[in-house]
């Protein structure tokens, strides 16, 4: 079994915590749980919300442990961007069996812990439960804050997403407007509908004048679209 000690440098200065900080921590809190720190791993090249398994020194410390190895690291918030990423990451770790301490919560978060013969759920399960719980919180908001923006949209008359209508373009202040040229083009579908041309015969006009591509279906749902008189 191999222990390694995970040291996170923050990019943000206000976060930082010295290096040697965090390998004293490491080495300390190793030795109260009576284990040795083999090796540290240093991480001082990624965002803070980019996944651990996704970190350079991060996905290197997963791919060299092994079942039975043990992972320390000096706060929770380090290695847990987000709920989300939080969840399948100790679900990854509690799969093959890798102990993940944080010393900040005083504890293993990935699996339980044995204590005096008896299995413990310590920090392990309510770090799950409360991962769950702000997993489905962020879902939540997320999904209403998307609501709220479209009802915002639509209240103000702008577009609300999707392809594009043929004959239209959303400006930079998000609205529908017409776009000119497409819509001479849709001006020639209608003379030409008027003059009984099929859909088909249209098509291929559209293909040799004006180089756009549009097949006959696309014609038709264009034409019937169109309110002109």
């Amino acid at each position: 079994m191999r222990v390694f000690g995970y040291i996170f440098l923050a990019q943000d200065k206000h976060h930082l915590v010295p290096e040697i900080t965090q390998k004293q921590a490491l080495w300390e809190y190793g030795r109260s749980l009576g284990l040795s720190v083999e090796e540290i791993i240093v991480e001082d090249a990624a965002p803070l919300k980019r996944p651990f398994k996704d970190r350079p020194a991060g996905s290197k410390l997963l791919q060299r442990c092994e079942s039975g190895d043990t992972i320390i690291i000096m706060k929770a918030e380090w290695a847990i961007g987000s709920a989300g990423d939080g969840q399948r990451l100790l679900a990854l770790l509690k799969s093959a069996q890798i102990a993940f301490y944080c010393i900040d919560l005083g504890g293993n978060i990935s699996i339980p812990e044995k204590r005096r013969l008896m299995v413990s759920e310590g920090p392990a399960a309510v770090v799950e439960k409360l991962l769950a719980a702000l997993t489905v919180s962020e879902i939540s908001r997320h999904g209403q804050a998307i609501r709220t923006a479209k009802k915002h949209r639509k209240e103000m008359g702008k577009y609300l997403g999707g392809p594009v209508p043929f004959g239209w373009e959303v400006n930079r202040e998000g609205y529908l407007v017409p776009n000119e040229e497409q819509q001479r083009i849709i001006g020639s579908i209608v003379d030409m509908r008027r003059d009984r041309w099929s859909y088909r015969e249209i098509s291929q006009k559209l293909k040799e004048e004006y180089k756009v591509r549009l097949s006959h279906e696309g014609v038709r749902r264009i034409f019937k679209s169109d309110r002109r008189d």
